[in-house]
């Protein structure tokens, strides 16, 4: 299977992405089931929680053959190991990359390591499905755009949402123009962050759990790293709520939401960010649970510069939770100068609509299924609706709310070199554990 294309093409085709006219034919000739020796040989790192939906998916396919399975939690493994026992299984993904018949790398892990194995993989030219956020800082998220596109491999960001037909529908609508020019755009998800507690008395690892590589570049921490509820030692769902380890309700959601507004108005990095949070649990994880981001992106060619606000831990798009929106407790609102249109992942309506409005005649196929997507361009040499240029600037966008709020102010950001100003730069990498070098 040839892997290599011409590196001019490959970043017109992904620009084309960006444009949101790029679509999977369902109906091409890529959807031809392959023989089981033409089937794309895949691993997976983390297998179960989100890696498992990503594995089933990976399998209905009919696409790949998974080939290699890595978890440094033996328990949790076991069932996949049992149900595909032909795999090669592995608790160090870097041991997994150098298997010499793997083509293929779907990366489910906690997001501190997402760079580290994302970057491994794509360095050995495997093609590379990757969870959102991409990756656990601004900086590993730019490495890993750059790698991508030297290596010219397939990629794809996990943004499951973004195969559905609503935001398609979406997407029609705003780029239509019904709306007129769109200045500014609200984005909300009202998850809630758990508290968490540090934990000061040490209890035994738990057998058939490697602490040690689940810890892997974070900083060094006993076991227990935290507690969550009573007493809930796992470390599997909400290392989610810890700088050390990941970045809150911003860097768990908002590429899900904020990837509409991206793809419909075409936007990159913005120029400013500034955030305000607030914490309002009983709890000492430091990651604000009401938290409200404002970016300023640039004019793009004909289009506006545009506002977009971020607001979680509330139903509607207002941190004091006094605005809300019936049936959308997590949603986005465009907001143009002919009609405001409210969308969430099932459904879209609008607030104000635009008068004499007509529905735009269908655009964007309907998906071939995200999985799918990313496995029917690693046999056909082309490119995917989320790939790590697309969505490399989604998750760097999302992740320089946590900068800005970190860094406790307002911040410009120059997306051509990846400065900020101020106190702000440190923030934008993070420091590994010994041992472990990007």
């Amino acid at each position: 299977m040839p892997r290599r294309i011409h590196r001019r093409k490959f970043l017109q085709a992904s620009a084309a992405v960006g444009a949101a006219s790029f679509f999977v034919n369902p109906l091409d000739a890529a959807q031809r089931q392959p023989a089981a020796n033409e089937r794309i040989r895949v691993g997976v790192i983390g297998v179960s929680g989100k890696g498992g939906s990503n594995l089933g998916e990976i399998e209905k396919t009919g696409l790949a053959e998974i080939v290699a399975l890595c978890d440094v939690d033996a328990n949790r493994a076991a069932p996949t190991r049992q149900r595909l026992n032909n795999a090669r299984f592995y608790e160090d993904y870097r041991r997994m990359i150098e298997q010499k018949d793997l083509q293929a790398v779907v990366v489910s892990t906690p997001d501190h390591h997402h760079a580290f194995a994302a970057l491994a993989a794509l360095r050995a030219r495997k093609h590379v499905y990757c969870e959102k956020p991409l990756a656990h800082s601004v900086q590993e998220v730019r490495l890993m755009m750059e790698t991508a596109a030297r290596e010219i491999v397939v990629t794809q960001m996990g943004t499951q949402i973004h195969a559905g037909d609503n935001y398609r529908r979406v997407v029609e609508i705003v780029q239509g123009g019904s709306l007129g020019p769109v200045r500014r755009v609200k984005v909300w998800c009202n998850t809630q962050l758990q508290p968490g507690f540090r934990v000061k008395e040490r209890t035994p690892i738990p057998k058939g759990l490697n602490y040690d590589l689940w810890l892997g570049p974070a900083p060094e921490r006993g076991y227990p790293p935290f507690r969550t509820g009573a007493n809930n030692t796992s470390v599997h769902f909400h290392w989610r709520w810890w700088w050390d380890f990941g970045g809150g309700v911003l860097a768990d959601m908002a590429c899900h939401y904020m990837d509409l507004p991206h793809w419909a108005l075409n936007l990159r990095q913005p120029t400013s960010v500034a955030a305000v949070g607030r914490i309002t649990y009983k709890g000492d994880n430091e990651i604000p649970d009401k938290m409200q981001v404002d970016y300023d992106y640039p004019a793009r060619g004909n289009q506006p510069a545009v506002q977009l606000t971020w607001y979680h831990g509330v139903n509607g798009p207002d941190l004091d939770g006094k605005v809300t929106y019936d049936g959308y407790s997590s949603g986005v609102l465009f907001e143009g100068a002919n009609g405001s249109l409210l969308a969430n992942y099932g459904n879209h309506r609008f607030l104000v609509e635009p008068r004499g409005f007509e529905r735009p005649k269908q655009s964007i196929a309907r998906s071939a299924g995200h999985h799918r997507e990313w496995l029917q361009a690693i046999r056909t040499n082309g490119t995917t609706t989320c790939n790590f240029d697309y969505s490399g600037a989604l998750a760097e966008t999302v992740l320089l709310g946590n900068v800005a709020y970190r860094a406790g102010g307002k911040l410009t950001y120059d997306g051509r070199t990846g400065r900020v100003t101020g106190n702000a730069e440190r923030y934008l990498r993070r420091e590994y554990r010994k041992g472990w070098t990007l």
